[in-house]
């Protein structure tokens, strides 16, 4: 089996999830025989066996760093849009020359950003063309999506053969919001290499609560801070960790100062994946208050590193973990007790976080591979 990958990010042009599972699905695909050829519209220093890389230099390309970024104005924001979308156009006509020099079976395109060169190479080939949806537009814009772009997410919907979400809030969302026929629709969960983190052992005796992610509307961190607040009272030692970058930074440090937590909130910024690691060595509990989230896979990671992890039911990964603690986005005063009930009581965290590692077993990248596998097949 040949596939042509249409990537967007990839390591180390990477920034949330959809890096983490295009480099690994990609892995994982090549150890089962499948030969992969993946276009990227930047250059990459990533070698994997059975792996192509067909790569460009774009002069427009910001990727998904302009996709996230958040301006004063609703001006300034459409001329970002505009911005986008010449870049996806430049993916498209770039894509077509390279897809001319692989011989491939099977087209995959990874979220609408790929998705118009993903729609002409099928045309041009008639070739199956399998979409992976990782968020909507209404996911990532808290709701006040640009239509030009809720368009465009909806033409590689409508015009692939078989979709993919890495959900069922997601599946449920597609259907709802753009009509998709639910039969070509399929589940994928995202995955954790848990190896990666095994053996992590916590360090230190103060309490610590840590988030890793997006400073953006929908991941929901202005929650966590004020339950944090409720926290604080009665935990007077305990820090929360911010760990990430993003347009909301402004908003959440002014909400800490408010709140008279600029001594115990602190924003670490984006950081190197090995302190991340350890972070997680020295966190009490990790929490993912997401409004809306496709998946999650930094709740995976915690999960690996055997830290207490609370989740939002908001969250796709909320749907296949059992063994964590969920809250509703909303509920701080339900945030809080639970974030204290982790610092209190150890022995019962201890047990939590161990049921959850051992359902990482059925959670791999490989088993993910089988499944797109089968779908390629079909």
């Amino acid at each position: 089996m040949k596939v042509l990958l249409l990537g967007w990010e990839f390591p180390p042009q990477s920034v949330g999830g959809l890096g983490t599972h295009s480099y690994n699905i990609v892995k994982a695909l090549s150890k089962r025989g499948v030969i992969v050829s993946v276009i990227l519209p930047f250059k990459t220093h990533a070698k994997i066996k059975g792996v192509k890389f067909l790569t460009f230099e774009s002069q427009l390309f910001n990727g998904v760093y302009s996709l996230s970024s958040k301006k004063s104005n609703n001006k300034d924001r459409e001329r970002l849009y505009r911005d986008v979308l010449n870049e996806v156009e430049e993916y498209k006509n770039k894509a077509l020359e390279l897809a001319d020099k692989a011989d491939f079976d099977v087209i995959h395109a990874n979220d609408w950003v790929t998705g118009r060169a993903a729609i002409e190479i099928k045309k041009k080939t008639g070739k199956k063309l399998i979409a992976t949806i990782h968020s909507t537009e209404y996911d990532r814009t808290a709701g006040k999506p640009w239509d030009r772009i809720a368009e465009e997410e909806k033409a590689l919907i409508d015009n692939a053969d078989i979709v993919v979400t890495v959900s069922m809030r997601l599946k449920e969302e597609i259907i709802s919001l753009y009509k998709a026929d639910e039969k070509k629709i399929n589940i994928i969960y995202n995955a954790i290499n848990k190896d990666k983190f095994k053996g992590i052992k916590k360090n230190g005796e103060q309490k610590v609560v840590l988030y890793i992610g997006r400073l953006s509307v929908q991941k929901g961190i202005d929650n966590l801070i004020k339950a944090f607040k409720i926290v604080s009272e009665k935990e007077d030692s305990a820090l929360l960790y911010i760990v990430g970058e993003g347009p909301e930074l402004p908003n959440l440090i002014n909400l800490s100062i408010k709140l008279n937590l600029a001594d115990k909130v602190i924003f670490l910024g984006r950081i190197p994946d090995e302190e991340i690691e350890t972070l997680y060595s020295i966190a009490n509990v990790f929490v993912m208050p997401s409004v809306s989230e496709p998946f999650g896979i930094v709740a995976l990671e915690a999960i690996a590193s055997n830290v207490p992890t609370i989740v939002s039911t908001q969250s796709g990964v909320s749907e296949i973990i059992r063994n964590t603690l969920k809250v509703d986005f909303w509920d701080t005063e339900q945030m809080a007790d639970l974030i204290l009930g982790v610092l209190d009581y150890n022995q019962i965290n201890k047990e939590i976080s161990k049921n959850a590692y051992r359902e990482l077993e059925d959670i791999t990248w490989e088993k993910a591979a089988e499944k797109f596998i089968a779908l390629y097949n079909k």
